[in-house]
């Protein structure tokens, strides 16, 4: 008997735990649209053990008999306890938390909720940063924030955008600072768009001036991702894109036999005949297609001690003109720890090595100046020489410059609670990148004109490194009807970088890996060492900032920052930097209940003063000049001294920015419908600028000295237009955001004369009083001299003749001469605009991006270089051959009086682009279930597919000329066309995946 006891508690035991051992399975929906919730915990009382909803909001979790409670949590909803009881199948619904769905928007130093915030900021989510296969994540802000004009510039891979925020406000670098996690930083090229959660862009004083001196030119917030406090977990997102580059468009150009037509007219004889000759499109030897890259995994979770995410990033862009790529690794880690309930520590960390190749600087305007008539190659394989220009070809092959780089931008901070309320954090970061670059030139022979005698190689090094601790302490208290927040804080910053060059010549190997320097070929003459006193500063300072909302309707804000920079003496050191705000939610108010359609209204209104200090650290001293000597005694020995080099300016002070702001926001129809307005108008005074003095003050020639002497304006209105719905399943949202912007010198040379003109390098750009920053600066065509009556009657210039351009006499003082170049364009335009459009149905998704400008001119400047026999622009076939044949196109020729700076190289640089169209599909979630994922979606997407534009350049987009004359970032110098590197339109495939 007892045999048979213990063989049926054996058999039998384990049937009876299984029986107790049950499975509750159930959905969860949200309460405030009926939708599945996907994510949500489901989590055992008292125990780690839980699971998430899946993509329809499915759960299942086996129980045993001790486990009797769930507790469902999600972010925005209220969490919720609930009792199993004998029940196997348990469905709910998640009610909202009204306090946890306000919107929260990140500001200087802190959060804020968006009905409490008083100053212009503009969010976009970082899902919408990987719309745009780039580099630079700001890339995808085109079209998407208001007051913000982006500038491509420039499609050369790895290249980051120009941004402006209202207008351009200085006569140095404009661009605005970026502040990822709280690191305060001048560009964010190393950063993934795909680590990003959130960026806000800052525009009025009340909103930068928690920055201060860097605050005049608007501020980029930027935060990345991390996990959630109180979503337990893990979870893992795969992503992957694969897209081809083409060239969006080409330029017009003469075919050959054109070009030979026009040639013979110029130099009799050059062809005999036209209709024999070569007719090679210089384009198509160039451009080619190419790929692009990029590759994302990241890791996300939370524990009751800990958030982390984790991301890894690689991203790969060939270049559309051979030679030219980018290769980049971006690895994140964030984290926070919390060592108790009051204290917390954690990390921002980053680590970002890249290759960058970069083809010869010439290659695309080389394409467009190379004549049509000449064969790439010689029948013997060799490359034909191009008069003037060079082989593009040549250029390319010969060319071999690599770029180096590892990048870390990374901090370490703690949080300790001293009081309910009261939280002391200290926070240090560092900005540190070190470069390499190898650029060598082999012995080569084309012609006399394209050659490299000896081969050489140039090596460079350069460190950089930037670091900042910050130090604040903020309050945040609810005390009945008032709600306060409050942040006070001490800084200190310093950056440095220093450059080494060497070249070695006669370098006999042409393996990379062979690449080296040693004291058998090194140039000593050409060794150099140096600190770039660009990026060379120290700065200290003191901040402070109050928010004060009283009964969710009446709203306050105060800021304050002291700023100290190494850029100034003593007694210019420091500078203040205040602003006022406030704001008034109308809808709370109790007249405002009865409203019918109206669920949102509020106004507010913003003043104060932030600064700039972009100026080189030298600029405050004079210089010593060295290597210069001098003859001395009978037997006339050379020896080495030195002399007075460059005046500085101790006077030199900040530039300070004061500016207006007054919005009003509006909600119809439960925020299906919102508008945003906001005007603004600011003033810069004080600008940096260097100008030429003469040379009795001990300058040599093309030295200058740095004034604070210029004055700008810069104002407009911005709009940020939406609305979404759904209708039977059917869901969609219509976008818009536009700018006006009236940008006015009011003094410059600390004089408000509009007859004194500060020049670019090229002299095609002029700033005065009256007009836009570097405003264009040349004759006005007014026809063709068609007859030597004709020529004879107007006035003009000893070198026009018939068939030339005629210049207006705009004085009128009937001569020509130079007073009569005037104002022909702004490069800054009177309008931005985007449109945004998405719709969606089941498991398919639609978007269009359009953005575009207008009110803008671009100077066309790569068709003004003439001094040899370059081909022509496909207008110039409809060239004045004889008296009537054309009243605005000249007759041919190579440079000289025609190419002068006029209207007739001013075109209109407006556009309207198709940015991107995005297709994806969602699936379902009965596979999903079978993969064992999350969620899971595919897509093809196209991005910049057409653009509509008068210019005849390759993209309209053109900031700064970046060719081989023109120096640095300057205000002075923008929209200006020197053949710079074509923007590209961009097809891709790729997939999101989420485990």
């Amino acid at each position: 008997m007892r045999r048979v006891f213990t063989y049926l508690m054996f058999t039998l035991l384990p049937a009876m735990v299984m029986a107790q051992v049950r499975t509750v399975t159930g959905k969860v929906t949200s309460s405030e649209d009926g939708l599945p919730l996907p994510g949500v915990s489901v989590v055992v009382q008292g125990t780690n053990k839980g699971t998430a909803t899946d993509a329809e909001g499915q759960y299942s979790l086996e129980l045993a008999p001790s486990e009797t409670t769930l507790i469902f949590s999600f972010v925005g909803y209220k969490t919720q306890e609930v009792a199993v009881g004998e029940r196997t199948t348990i469905d709910l619904v998640l009610e909202t938390d009204s306090q946890m769905l306000e919107e929260v928007v990140v500001i200087g130093y802190g959060t804020v909720r968006k009905s409490d915030l008083t100053g212009a900021v503009s969010s976009v989510r970082g899902e919408d940063l990987t719309k745009i296969p780039a580099a630079s994540p700001m890339q995808a802000l085109q079209g998407k924030v208001s007051g913000v004009q982006i500038t491509t510039n420039t499609g050369a891979p790895g290249a980051g955008p120009i941004v402006r925020v209202r207008g351009v406000g200085t006569f140095n670098n404009a661009d605005p600072i970026f502040v990822v996690d709280g690191v305060i930083l001048s560009d964010i090229n190393y950063l993934n768009a795909a680590d990003i959660q959130s960026v806000e862009v800052l525009k009025d004083a009340s909103a930068t001036a928690i920055y201060g001196s860097r605050g005049a030119n608007g501020v980029v917030l930027i935060t990345t991702k991390r996990g959630t406090p109180g979503k337990e977990g893990m979870s893992v997102n795969v992503s992957a894109e694969y897209s081809i580059q083409q060239l969006q468009k080409k330029i017009d150009l003469l075919n050959g036999r054109e070009f030979a037509i026009i040639a013979n007219e110029l130099r009799p004889g050059s062809y005999n005949n036209v209709d024999a000759v070569p007719n090679t499109d210089w384009q198509d030897q160039v451009f080619q297609s190419a790929p692009i890259q990029n590759y994302q995994v990241s890791v996300t979770g939370s524990t009751q001690k800990m958030e982390y995410y984790l991301g890894l990033g690689y991203f790969n862009q060939e270049g559309i003109i051979p030679k030219s790529n980018y290769e980049r690794v971006t690895l994140r880690f964030n984290n926070t720890y919390r060592l108790g309930d009051a204290v917390r520590v954690g990390s921002n960390l980053s680590f970002t090595p890249f290759k960058q190749q970069n083809t010869h600087i010439n290659a695309a305007f080389n394409a467009y100046r190379a004549q049509p008539t000449i064969a790439p190659r010689q029948p013997d394989g060799s490359y034909s020489p191009v008069p003037g220009v060079g082989n593009p070809l040549a250029d390319i092959e010969y060319t071999n410059n690599f770029d180096n780089v590892i990048r870390s931008v990374s901090n370490v901070f703690g949080e300790v609670d001293i009081l309910k309320g009261l939280t002391l954090r200290t926070s240090f970061g560092v900005d540190v990148e070190y470069k390499k670059n190898r650029s060598y030139t082999p012995q080569f022979f084309v012609n006399a004109q394209q050659e490299n005698s000896t081969s050489d190689l140039t090596k460079l090094f350069e460190d950089r490194a930037n670091w900042l601790w910050e130090n604040t302490i903020s309050y945040n208290k609810q005390l009945g009807k008032s709600r306060i927040s409050a942040v006070a804080g001490y800084t200190m910053q310093e950056s440095t970088t220093e450059k080494m060059e060497v070249v070695g010549e006669n370098i006999l190997r042409d393996d990379e890996d062979l690449w080296y320097i040693n004291p058998d070929n090194i140039n000593g003459g050409r060794v150099k060492n140096e600190v770039l006193l660009d990026n060379y500063f120290s700065m200290m300072s003191y901040l402070f900032r109050a928010n004060y909302t009283f009964d969710d309707r009446y709203l306050f804000t105060a800021t304050f920052r002291r700023d100290g920079s190494s850029k100034f003496i003593s007694k210019n050191r420091y500078a203040n930097f205040p602003s006022l705000a406030i704001g008034w939610n109308v809808i709370n108010e109790g007249f405002m209940q009865d409203v019918g359609k109206l669920s949102n209204f509020k106004v507010r209104a913003s003043w104060g003063i932030v600064g700039n200090e972009k100026t080189k650290y030298d600029r405050q001293y004079s210089g010593v000049l060295n290597g210069v000597g001098a003859v001395f005694g009978q037997n006339e020995t050379l020896y080495p001294g030195s002399t007075y080099g460059e005046s500085g300016n101790q006077n030199l002070r900040w530039e300070q920015t004061q500016q207006i702001d007054a919005g009003v926001e509006l909600g119809f129809f439960d925020d299906r419908l919102n508008i945003e307005l906001d005007y603004f108008h600011k003033t810069t005074e004080d600008i940096l600028i260097d100008l030429p003095v003469p040379g009795y003050l001990g300058n040599g020639v093309g030295k200058t000295i740095t004034y604070n002497a210029a004055e700008v304006l810069n104002r407009g209105f911005e709009y940020n237009v939406s609305w979404e719905s759904e209708w039977n399943g059917f869901r969609y949202r219509i976008g818009t955001v536009g700018t006006t912007i009236h940008n006015e010198v009011l003094n410059v040379f600390g004089s408000k004369d509009p007859n004194d003109k500060l020049f670019n390098a090229n002299s095609t750009t002029a700033t005065s009083v009256g007009r836009p920053i570097g405003s264009f600066y040349g004759y006005v065509v007014d026809g063709i001299f068609q007859n030597q009556a004709e020529l004879d009657a107007y006035p003009h210039r000893s070198d026009a003749g018939v068939g030339d351009l005629r210049f207006k006499d705009v004085n009128p003082d009937n001569a020509l001469t130079s007073d009569d170049r005037t104002y022909i364009g702004s490069p800054i335009p009177t309008f931005l605009y985007g449109l945004n459009l998405e719709a969606g149905f089941k498991s398919f998704n639609l978007s269009f991006d359009f953005q575009g400008q207008s009110g803008n001119k671009i100077y066309n400047e790569k068709e003004t270089v003439r001094v040899e026999m370059y081909n022509f622009e496909q207008h110039v076939a409809n060239r004045w051959r004889g008296e009537g044949t054309s009243q605005t196109e000249p007759k041919a020729s190579i440079g000289g009086y025609n190419f002068l700076p006029s209207t007739r190289f001013v075109q209109d640089g407006s556009y309207f682009r198709l940015r991107n169209v995005t297709l994806s599909y969602k699936l379902p979630a009965g596979l999903l279930t079978k993969m064992k994922m999350n969620a899971a979606s595919v897509y093809v997407r196209g991005t910049n597919l057409f653009t509509i534009t008068d210019f005849t350049g390759y993209s309209p987009e053109v900031g700064f000329p970046l060719d081989r004359n023109q120096s640095g970032v300057s205000s002075l110098n923008t929209g200006i066309d020197a053949g710079t590197y074509p923007v590209s339109a961009i097809y891709s495939l790729g997939l999101n995946l989420t485990f």
